[in-house]
């Protein structure tokens, strides 16, 4: 679920990696199978980001693709180990040409190939113009890019191309085009795009539509999920899940984020939840400052699954078929935040996994990274994938200026150190997998 600091937050990403060089340290290259197998249904578990550098990734049986900043990588269940996702010779990773530079919006495995999509720039005149937003593909390794579909009616027409990710479904790609969402199997013409929900916006700004809507697309089984933020008669916005039947064609609204005299407080009373996920008939929740929830999308009724305030008033979740993963970070109050950090949240060093039924399962200390890195601010929760739970522990150290007493150093030079670990819940072991430093 991305909120509107993920987006912008999306956005300066693309923009930081035209300056930015690096070097990493990993556990080692792999080989990249050339076959694989992945469902081919929504990854639900792989659309649950916090951390804005890794804001797209999908897996297969062996392994998971994701983006950091904006190259791929490949990373190997059972060994742990990480490679870019490109094998020309002499390659530094870091530039137009290399193969795992995809600058993706979105990771999907589908029929052997990995899937993106991508805006499609050109450099005219000194400046970078989009010529359309596209569905590409390309092999497990990396090779053989292709043009798979475009995505926009209008090259490079698109109001909102910043505000919603597209999806791909059972061979269908899941889209919005000027506040407009649409269906289109994949590789198909953009001109055979059924029409799903929406209004089309008047705003004619590229990147910060003020009124196209920001939808959250999801899936399980044969419905299709979309969330959007809308404007109630008291004035008021609040978070609106709807669902689609493919086979009767219509739209539903199901479920409204509920009220204060409902659930009680939290962060965002009565706008938005912290954290959702959508499966088998319910909305899970988690509320930050408040508990944990769930909602059934047939009779409406809410119910309590665990106090999660007993042993974290705050924090953020992700959440998998099996568990809700709670980090115990909390609100900065600084008044400023880093950008390589627009959560608004620091800290975090006790991870809280719960059934989805609100069984609690076990507690998970992350406190040895912070003995391990004096500059270790913030833990940043990525995706949970069967038994590991995946996250970035952010150790930048920024200059002497600055809040310091809210944990917040800004100013002067700062050196991004980032780490890629994860933890297994059977076990409580600790993997720290990459680390980026710039």
């Amino acid at each position: 679920m991305k909120t509107a600091k993920q987006f912008l937050a999306a956005l300066l990403a693309a923009l930081l990696t035209f300056s930015l060089t690096a070097c990493n340290k990993g556990g080692g290259e792999v080989d990249i199978p050339a076959n694989q197998t992945a469902s081919e249904d929504f990854q639900k578990n792989m659309h649950q980001s916090l951390v804005r550098n890794i804001a797209y990734a999908c897996e297969t049986d062996e392994g998971i693709y994701f983006q950091w900043e904006a190259y791929v990588y490949y990373l190997e269940k059972a060994s742990k180990k990480v490679t870019v996702l490109c094998g020309k010779p002499d390659c530094v990773h870091w530039g137009d040409d290399c193969n795992a530079r995809l600058q993706a919006r979105g990771l999907w495995v589908y029929d052997g190939r990995l899937y993106y999509s991508n805006r499609n720039y050109v450099e005219e005149n000194g400046a970078y113009v989009n010529r359309g937003n596209r569905i590409y593909s390309v092999k497990p390794d990396g090779t053989d890019r292709r043009v798979v579909q475009a995505l926009d009616f209008v090259p490079g027409g698109n109001t909102e191309t910043s505000r919603t990710d597209p999806i791909l479904h059972r061979g269908v790609t899941y889209f919005t085009y000027s506040g407009v969402l649409y269906a289109l199997p994949l590789g198909g013409n953009i001109e055979d795009a059924e029409r799903i929900w929406g209004e089309e916006s008047e705003d004619p700004g590229m990147f910060f539509n003020t009124t196209a809507p920001h939808y959250t697309l999801w899936a399980d089984g044969d419905t299709i999920y979309f969330m959007v933020n809308v404007g109630q008669p008291a004035g008021t916005d609040k978070d609106t899940l709807y669902c689609f039947n493919a086979a009767a064609k219509e739209v539903e609204e199901i479920w409204k984020t509920p009220d204060a005299d409902e659930v009680g407080q939290w962060e965002t009373t009565g706008v938005s939840v912290s954290q959702w996920y959508v499966m088998g008939g319910y909305i899970y929740f988690y509320l930050s400052g408040n508990d944990f929830w769930r909602a059934s999308l047939e009779t409406g009724e809410t119910e309590k699954l665990a106090d999660t305030h007993e042993k974290t008033e705050y924090g953020n979740a992700v959440f998998s078929d099996d568990y809700l993963c709670l980090l115990n970070d909390t609100p900065r109050t600084a008044a400023t935040v880093g950008y390589d950090d627009l959560t608004g949240y620091t800290g975090g060093d006790t991870l809280y996994i719960y059934g989805l039924d609100g069984g609690f399962v076990k507690e998970l200390s992350l406190k040895s990274l912070y003995e391990e890195y004096e500059n270790l601010n913030h833990i940043q929760l990525a995706f949970c994938s069967g038994d590991d739970v995946y996250f970035l522990a952010n150790a930048t150290a920024y200059g002497q200026s600055g809040n310091a007493e809210n944990g917040w150093t800004g100013g002067g030079q700062a050196v991004r150190n980032e780490i890629l670990c994860c933890v297994n819940i059977k076990t409580e072991e600790i993997t720290q997998i990459y680390n980026w430093v710039l």
